[in-house]
């Protein structure tokens, strides 16, 4: 037995490829490259002329920050609050102001029209314009408007009947599944869209803010800046530029109706105030008229003016915290009141302490906020958040409020006792002077907080003619550029795909494919002596007979193949027995049988084919017998099997026997000694005999005829044989079951030169001559 190398050292069935094989193969293959990248440009190409062209608009917007001039009440006290420009930011970006939006530029309906690969939009210069009487539609639908005329047009392509064609008026009802729509005429129609059709494409509302909101970005122009940059994208410029300027109009409208809410709730606080004030002072002047009249009092402020310097003093002061305590007592009522609970608080109130008022500036920031989130609807968490600050404010107000009020009753109680303290001085004025100054204290009192009452009321009215927006405009919509494809890209990216698909396909089919892919794969892996190589020929060209002075590929391949055979054989040994076999049917045995015998025959030697294949029968046409063969001469029925040689065709060195009927005990039949017999006297008259027989391993045919042999020809057919098959090849070889064995491949394709599997013969002077020119024949 041979010795034998670890199989694993040598076996690879996954192939391996260094950059140089991939090259080739890619060189080889240039023609499916430029298909690929044509077909690949031509789809960009298509692409591009399809896909619209995205437009990027902007708008630039400052956020105003509120004055502090004492000048400016309104800005300063009524409208003090701290704005967040992320906050902002999130406003611009909020359904409500987009839902303006839309409605105002009805943007729920879209006219288009086709324009080559293209969908031209037309925005403010559609010639029709579509209307829903009923209601707002419920469902998208897309239908076409075929202007015929000024008056009628056609409307077809609706989702429920697309073959269906109506002819209608401009600006009647029609009925349709979706409900009533009205085609309305635009002043923009002329004889130029008369037969063109006009796509209408109508979604709902929400779907409309939803399309909007998802195009618009709102970001910080500059950092530590209050300027804003609202960025919107659209097919249409003019669409984009309108969305934009809209929305900034609409956010400006929205804060000042917020503003003017925040006027006319403290507009109504005040005129409360004033109508309790008026009617408390008007009591007050009745109780001195009645006193003075029911007393018969003049002046009595003349008996007392020793004290005056001194009860002037205390008096003042008596009055300012009076009227402050008031106007702290009127607050708490209306902090406590339920029914006001979510409503804006009074500010500018008069309240000397500047805590309280900033309060009462941020519970109104705050509660203004969570009014407008609460349009969003009552379970946003941050709308209960929102909630809960604000009542945590107002507590703290009242606890302020609280402390405040205690502080200014122990001052008041204090300016009271030194004024007491006083009155007690002057114990000669009668009594009717002290009840006259006390209730002349109340009145002065009233009087002062009635008067501020009024200025504030018209300081407020004046606000609402002079309300501002939040925001100035930088710079209204303009471009910045295109969005989307850029075409130079995209025809790189097309060119480099198509490069990419078809040298990734050959790189990994040759992976991929387990077959026997030429003559590499058998000298990594198997230690058996090549033979040669056989190319590829057409099925219908497989019975050509190998030509005598032919240089075609096939041709020159069986001499290679008979000069190999003649360095392996025993030429001391006389005839020599050829056996052909295989691992798979298909593999070639016949067609390589046949064009062998012929290649030695070619020589001046003499040779017989042997059709061994006993199984299979003779070939014959139909309608014609089957003649004697080798099983009628193994089963005794001939005697002589020189009656059984037939000469192939007119050549008069090569005879044939074929294998006769198809026998019922075809292994019986080799094992009998007259196959010997058989060989031993080819043996006496020819110098070649080839023995085809059945594949290696089917059946044990092939085992037991290689007794008779002297070299064994293993066929592998590329692309057939699967090369996990290959260990099984070695160890017959290893092991010596068959005699002389070596290999030969057989269907070798010109497209596996790339990886190195080219034609060894090619080297022998006759590459002009290869396979090429074999199927320039074809």
């Amino acid at each position: 037995m041979k010795e034998q190398i670890p199989y694993t050292e040598k076996l690879n069935l996954n192939g391996e490829f260094n950059i140089r094989t991939i090259i080739d193969v890619l060189f080889s293959k240039w023609y499916w490259f430029v298909i690929s990248v044509l077909l690949c440009l031509i789809v960009a190409y298509v692409y591009l002329q399809t896909v619209p062209t995205v437009y990027k608009r902007q708008a630039i917007v400052m956020l105003k920050k509120q004055s502090n001039t004492e000048e400016a009440f309104i800005e300063k006290q009524l409208f003090n609050q701290n704005y967040d420009v992320n906050n902002e930011m999130q406003v611009f970006k909020s359904r409500s102001l987009m839902m303006e939006v839309v409605r105002r530029l009805s943007l729920d309906r879209e006219y288009s029209l086709k324009q080559g690969l293209r969908k031209k939009i037309l925005y403010n210069d559609s010639p029709v314009q579509v209307e829903f009487p009923d209601s707002t539609l419920s469902l998208p639908v897309t239908f076409t408007v075929i202007p015929i005329s000024s008056t009628t047009y056609q409307m077809t392509d609706f989702p429920d009947d697309e073959d269906r064609i109506t002819e209608e008026h401009f600006g009647q009802e029609v009925q349709t599944s979706v409900g009533k729509i009205v085609v309305n005429l635009s002043p923009l129609l002329g004889k130029v869209y008369f037969g063109i059709p006009i796509q209408i494409s109508c979604i709902t509302e929400e779907a409309a803010i939803a399309s909007c909101l998802s195009r618009l970005e709102v970001e910080l122009a500059e950092r530590e800046a209050t300027l804003m940059a609202l960025k919107y994208q659209d097919t249409n410029p003019e669409r984009a530029d309108a969305i934009l300027n809209t929305l900034i109009d609409v956010y400006n409208d929205e804060a000042i109706r917020d503003k003017n809410l925040i006027i006319q709730n403290t507009g109504v606080f005040i005129d409360e105030r004033l109508a309790i004030i008026n009617d408390e002072l008007g009591g007050v002047d009745s109780d001195i008229e009645n006193f003075k009249k029911r007393n018969q009092l003049v002046d009595l402020t003349s008996e007392a003016g020793l004290f005056v310097s001194d009860r002037s003093r205390y008096e003042q002061e008596e009055i300012e915290l009076g009227g402050q305590k008031e106007l702290v007592r009127l607050i708490r009522e209306y902090l406590r009141d339920p029914i006001k609970e979510w409503q804006l608080l009074p500010v500018n109130s008069g309240i000397m302490d500047t805590g309280v008022e900033e309060l009462i500036a941020e519970y109104n920031a705050i509660l203004l906020v969570r009014n407008k989130l609460k349009e969003k609807g009552n379970r946003s968490p941050v709308v209960k958040e929102k909630e809960a600050d604000l009542k945590a404010l107002r507590v703290t107000i009242l606890k302020v409020l609280d402390n405040l009020q205690h502080a200014m009753s122990r001052k008041l109680s204090d300016v009271r006792s030194r004024l007491a303290k006083v009155d007690g001085r002057i114990a000669t004025v009668p009594t009717q002077e002290k009840y006259v100054l006390t209730v002349e204290r109340q009145q002065k009192i009233k009087e002062e907080l009635y008067l501020y009452l009024l200025n504030k009321r018209e300081e407020n009215a004046l606000s609402i003619a002079t309300t501002n927006s939040n925001v100035r405009v930088i710079d209204w919509a303009y471009g910045i550029g295109v969005a989307g494809t850029n075409k130079i890209v995209v025809l790189l990216g097309a060119f480099l795909i198509g490069l990419i698909i078809p040298g990734l396909v050959f790189y990994l089919q040759p992976m991929l494919d387990v077959t026997v892919r030429g003559r590499k794969d058998i000298t990594d892996n198997l230690t058996i002596p090549f033979l040669g190589e056989i190319p590829y020929r057409h099925r219908k060209k497989q019975g050509v007979d190998t030509a005598k002075h032919g240089h075609d590929g096939t041709s020159e391949a069986f001499r290679i193949v008979r000069t190999n055979i003649d360095f392996m054989l025993d030429k001391d040994k006389g005839a020599q027995v050829i056996m052909l076999t295989s691992s798979n049917p298909g593999a070639g045995k016949s067609f390589i049988s046949l064009n062998l015998a012929i290649s030695l025959s070619q020589t001046g030697k003499r040779v017989i084919l042997l059709e061994m294949d006993i199984r299979k029968g003779s070939k014959r046409e139909p309608g014609e017998s089957i003649l004697p063969g080798i099983t009628n001469y193994l089963a005794g029925r001939v005697n002589e099997f020189k009656q059984l040689i037939r000469p192939y065709k007119n050549n008069s060195d090569f005879d044939v026997i074929t294998s006769g009927p198809i026998p019922p005990n075809p292994s019986e039949l080799l094992l009998t000694s007259r196959l010997d017999q058989l060989v031993a006297g080819l043996r006496e008259q020819y110098d070649y005999i080839l023995v085809d027989t059945v594949p290696y391993g089917l059946v044990a045919d092939a085992q037991i005829i290689s007794r008779i042999a002297d070299l064994c020809i293993y066929v592998i057919r590329e692309g057939v044989m699967d090369r996990r098959q290959l260990p099984e090849i070695e160890n017959l070889y290893t092991s010596e079951k068959l005699p002389g064995m070596s290999v030969l491949l057989n269907g070798v394709c010109n497209k596996h030169a790339g990886y190195g599997y080219g034609y060894g013969y090619y080297g022998y002077g006759y590459y002009g001559y290869g396979y090429a020119s074999d199927s320039n024949s074809k």
